[in-house]
């Protein structure tokens, strides 16, 4: 009659019990409400503090300016209360400035912008992005875009007018000047700080130079370039000031530059504040843009 193991022992030496793995956790569905709840909030409080600091700006000027039967702080001759500039910009858009409608002036204005910034585009950035996979032609074209782009661009407008005339085009020159660099060099470093593994993962998939410049370099690249087109928004805003300085009788920039001549601060805030609201405008708008075209980034 053979031994037989003591059954404690023979439960220590039976193998152990395979216990079947743990199903994977599939997505916590009661987190989502609340990570959208958190979201929604967070947004809330970013509206109001927005709303805020618009308010802010707003109470600051009412009390320099003098409010509520406050003495103001600055003479309302260099600094004019919102109420006064508020009725500048309504006299101004129902009889107009220097004899143009404000609608004129403005326009006139958008026309100079969006002819250099237009061009810019459409130039600079596919331009910046060959120069990107390009040595050949980044050793080429760098040189003379970094030796003008420190050129301070006002500086130009003399030369500008003296080989291209008062018209139109001299003025434009100027701002493409000054968003030319921006735009082309932001194309062209966004293009070389793409992923190399990016680019090895398309290789290895059989993709073409062609197909890997369209389906990779560039959608890669675009984060990058949007933050270029921005930053040129601003300058070129900035710049068409200086185009309207000189030799020109129209725009809302000379509409300010000519009424501080005069000393009217009313007409000169309405210019400046149009200007403002100019830019930010097509900041939001670039930044909507950005977020419908540019979906993913941030989430990689």
């Amino acid at each position: 009659m053979s031994a037989s193991i003591p059954e404690p022992q023979a439960r220590a030496n039976a193998a152990p019990e395979r216990r079947a793995p743990d199903a994977p956790a599939g997505p916590d569905l009661a987190a989502s409400p609340a990570r959208s709840s958190a979201s929604s909030r967070r947004k809330r409080r970013e509206r109001l503090l927005y709303g805020a600091s618009c308010l802010s700006l707003l109470l600051a000027w009412l009390l320099l300016t003098g409010v509520a039967g406050l003495p103001p702080v600055i003479d309302p001759a260099f600094l004019p209360s919102p109420l006064e500039v508020g009725r500048a910009f309504m006299r101004l858009a129902e009889m107009g400035y220097q004899g143009h409608t404000l609608l004129y002036h403005f326009g006139i204005s958008l026309f100079r912008f969006f002819a250099a910034f237009l061009f810019c585009l459409a130039v600079g950035i596919p331009l910046g992005l060959l120069m990107g996979v390009s040595g050949a032609l980044r050793a080429v074209l760098d040189p003379p875009i970094e030796l003008t782009r420190p050129i301070p661009k006002l500086a130009l407008l003399p030369l500008m007018i003296v080989w291209f005339g008062i018209g139109e085009l001299s003025k434009i020159l100027l701002i493409v000047a000054a968003l030319f660099p921006i735009i082309s060099i932001s194309a062209m470093q966004a293009v070389r700080s793409v992923s190399i593994k990016r680019i090895q993962a398309a290789q290895s998939l059989g993709a073409s130079r062609a197909m890997i410049f369209r389906r990779v370099l560039v959608p890669a690249s675009l984060p990058g370039i949007f933050t270029g087109v921005r930053v040129a928004l601003g300058v070129g805003v900035t710049m068409l000031v200086g185009a309207e300085m000189v030799a020109t009788s129209e725009g809302i920039a000379w509409m300010a530059l000519t009424a501080s001549d005069f000393v009217q601060t009313d007409i000169v805030l309405v210019g400046v504040l149009i200007m403002a609201a100019l830019g930010y405008s097509l900041d939001l708008a670039c930044r909507y843009l950005e977020r419908r075209v540019v979906h993913w980034s941030g989430k990689e």
